[in-house]
């Protein structure tokens, strides 16, 4: 997507967040997009406080001035590669556009190649250079995935509008964006705004239409939140901006999630966003209970170490990346059964119902897979056959070859409903009925086109 590349803006505005002016501090965010194969596009946000910079006299004028750094290096060889300094002045007479709480908000952007990188954010007053704030951190510019889709940073605003101002430091896509640097809202900011890109959405997608969710989940990691639109997959890439009111919502850290998913092929693409929300008059009385007593009354919270265990394995078929690893991180039984109620909560496609029609029609897969292609070692689940079938539901066709005189006998599935028409071929190679997956035309599954080989008798 096409954007300009802006090396030193500024932007007065009229927000105003709750901060003392004795304490110096300078906020910074950034967020990351696809920009070609080789690079992505960084945005780096940052905000302060007018009235915290130091006035002096100059040319007869009480004028703050201010410093910003940005300097990225190569995590891998330390090698420099961006090192930018902006210089800004504030006229403290100015009264129309001088107050002392009023924020300055700005944006710079760079095109990294991808890799690994160290960032270091500096603001400093220049009349008393002693007064600094700065954030040190680690970035990752990783490809997105050329044959599926995929979602950018989470970029988090104070503002969003449709706009044609394409002169606008701000303006991208169609849209005016303000950036929130802070992530602060609630009582001065009610409305939490965010912008986010969806790329390759037509491919590799077997469903017609996507789902796109937004939760926002409090510091159980239950959702406070949530809300979930279909969109068609029309177009290779999308640009999502919408909004969040937390005017209700009490005062804690929160995670920002926004995911993707195609829910024929059971595959998600989810980014996730922490922000800050403070309303100091509103009492959490009723939204935790609420989430409790949904806990309490799901099979989850009744399980056990084992029956925790297997439940995410079984359920490890539809696990994004990012999930498997958070799971791994996990090591008491009670964050476990939370991360599992959580899991299949933020699947439910219909969330108007009291039921969950996605984990249902998952679980009887996995009962039919059970059912049907279990071994003497082997729950059905755990098999090639039964993995298919949970992943991909019940195929058009089957072919069966239990009984062939000069080959091991073997199957072949047809999905006619993904990619135009697919095939997989199971064989049961050690005598044992575990048939094992051998060769299959859809893309990103095992592929042997000798597979024929492989099933002939000796």
């Amino acid at each position: 997507m096409y954007r300009r590349l802006f090396l030193s803006v500024l932007l007065f505005t009229g927000i105003v967040l709750a901060q003392p002016i004795s304490t110096f501090r300078v906020e910074f965010d950034y967020a990351r997009f696809s920009y070609d194969d080789t690079t992505d596009y960084l945005e780096v946000y940052y905000s302060f406080a007018q009235g915290q910079y130091t006035p002096a006299k100059i040319e007869g004028a009480n004028i703050g001035q201010g410093i910003l750094s940005i300097n990225i290096r190569d995590a891998q060889n330390d090698s420099l590669i961006v090192n930018k300094e902006y210089g800004f002045r504030i006229n403290f007479d100015d009264t129309v556009n001088y107050s002392p709480d009023k924020n300055l908000v700005g944006l710079v952007a760079f095109v990294l190649p991808h890799g690994n990188y160290k960032l270091r954010f500096l603001g400093y007053d220049a009349n008393f250079p002693s007064r600094r704030d700065s954030v040190v951190t680690e970035l990752s510019v990783r490809p997105i995935p050329r044959d599926r889709f995929s979602v950018s940073d989470i970029q988090l605003a104070s503002s969003i509008k449709k706009s044609e101002d394409q002169k606008s430091i701000f303006y991208k896509n169609t849209y005016e964006v303000i950036p929130n640097p802070s992530g602060l809202f609630g009582e001065q900011l009610p409305v939490v705004y965010f912008y986010t890109e969806m790329y390759n959405i037509n491919k590799a997608v077997f469903s017609p239409t996507l789902k796109i969710e937004y939760l926002l989940l409090n510091s159980k990691n239950l959702p406070v939140y949530r809300r979930a639109k279909f969109v068609k997959r029309e177009n290779s890439s999308i640009v999502e901006a919408g909004t969040i009111n937390v005017h209700k919502i009490p005062t804690g850290t929160y995670s920002m999630v926004v995911s993707v998913s195609d829910t024929v092929k059971m595959l998600q693409a989810v980014i996730s966003k922490k922000l800050f929300i403070y309303n100091k008059d509103v009492v959490d009385t009723i939204s935790d209970k609420l989430a409790d007593y949904d806990y309490i009354a799901s099979e989850f919270a009744a399980m056990g170490e084992e029956e925790v265990a297997e439940s995410f394995s079984v359920s490890k078929f539809i696990a994004s990346k990012a999930e498997v690893e958070q799971w791994g991180k996990l090591k008491e039984l009670d964050a476990k059964k939370n991360f599992l109620f959580t899991f299949w909560k933020s699947r439910d496609q219909i969330i108007e119902t009291p039921d969950n029609e996605f984990k249902r029609e998952y679980f009887r897969r996995v009962q039919y897979a059970n059912d049907h292609y279990g071994t003497f070692q082997k729950k059905g689940w755990q098999t090639d056959r039964g993995r298919v079938h949970i992943t991909y539901g019940e195929p058009s066709e089957i072919e069966r070859y239990p009984n062939q005189v000069d080959t091991k006998p073997y199957e072949i599935w047809t999905y006619n409903s993904l990619e135009g028409g697919v095939m997989f071929v199971f064989a049961d190679l050690t005598s044992f009925s575990d048939y094992q997956l051998l060769h299959s035309t859809l893309r990103g599954e095992l592929r042997d086109e000798n597979w024929k080989r492989k099933v002939e008798s000796l």
